[in-house]
């Protein structure tokens, strides 16, 4: 039996085993960036997923998610694989890992360095650990177990412990979204709101708002229409620096799609009471 179970089924981790887990989970990401980063600022041909918008997707998507799952099947063969493009592997436990090989496609083909590598570990839809990698400036942000963790230099052995700031009301925060533009027009008035009051917006900065958030930087991050693999790593970062992540209406655990990420529960409250006003 694998020791992450107990024969009731609750999941224990001793302390070699979260280490390892995190160790793993960075090596298997800063493997992966040295394929994005070989095809990053390169002329590439980019498809198209979505028939009715923009959805690329390029090699350098691709290449990266399959040595992220080459390296998961040989660690971890018996636990679950889910990746933005190749979809759901089974597997025999209740342990799925999640993986995005390029959360910021836009960004990476318009060679803005805002993109990052995530790869997360699930169980019973909470997550246990994150990573967000970006190669390209080679800071690591990872997360789990009420702990996160920064890196300048993957190879600098520095690591920073990250805790999200406080702040009181939307009027002084920095908030970030992707796009000032959604199509839900009852959330569109919502956002409009949020981002008038709040002493700063950012605009389409991919995953790498969630590492600001955990580190303090910024004080919000609002979402809509994200999938598992798009929020499960900074999720985790997140949580684990002291902050909080939420449904729209304030529900938790996540059901995907539309996500409020805050440093304080002030302004996550605010924020939530605006959306559903």
């Amino acid at each position: 039996m694998n020791s992450r179970y107990r024969k009731s089924g609750i999941k224990i981790f001793t302390e070699h085993e979260k280490q390892s887990l995190l160790k793993d989970a960075r090596k298997i990401v800063v493997e992966a960036g040295k394929i994005t980063n070989s095809y990053f600022k390169q002329r590439l041909i980019i498809e198209n997923k979505q028939e009715n918008a923009f959805n690329p997707v390029t090699v350098a998507d691709k290449l990266t998610e399959k040595k992220m799952r080459e390296m998961l099947e040989k660690l971890y063969p018996d636990d679950a694989i889910v990746g933005e493009e190749f979809g759901k592997k089974e597997g025999l436990t209740d342990f799925t890992w999640i993986i995005d090989p390029i959360d910021g496609t836009k960004a990476f083909i318009s060679g803005i360095p805002t993109w990052g590598i995530l790869l997360s570990l699930v169980r019973h839809n909470e997550p246990i650990i994150g990573v967000i990698y970006q190669p390209f400036t080679d800071e690591i942000f990872w997360g789990g177990f009420g702990q996160s963790f920064k890196q300048l230099g993957v190879m600098s052995g520095n690591p920073q412990s990250l805790s999200v700031r406080k702040c009181e009301n939307i009027s002084d925060a920095v908030v970030a979204t992707s796009s000032p533009v959604i199509s839900n027009k009852r959330f569109q008035t919502g956002l409009d709101k949020i981002m008038n009051i709040a002493k700063l917006e950012r605009y389409g900065i991919d995953c790498y708002a969630y590492a600001m958030l955990a580190d303090g930087s910024i004080d919000a991050v609002i979402e809509f229409g994200l999938q598992e693999y798009d929020i499960r790593a900074p999720e985790a970062i997140v949580l684990s620096a002291g902050g909080i992540v939420s449904n729209l209406d304030g529900s938790y655990p996540l059901t995907g799609g539309d996500v409020i990420a805050s440093g304080d529960p002030r302004v996550h409250d605010q924020l939530i009471k605006v959306f559903n006003s």
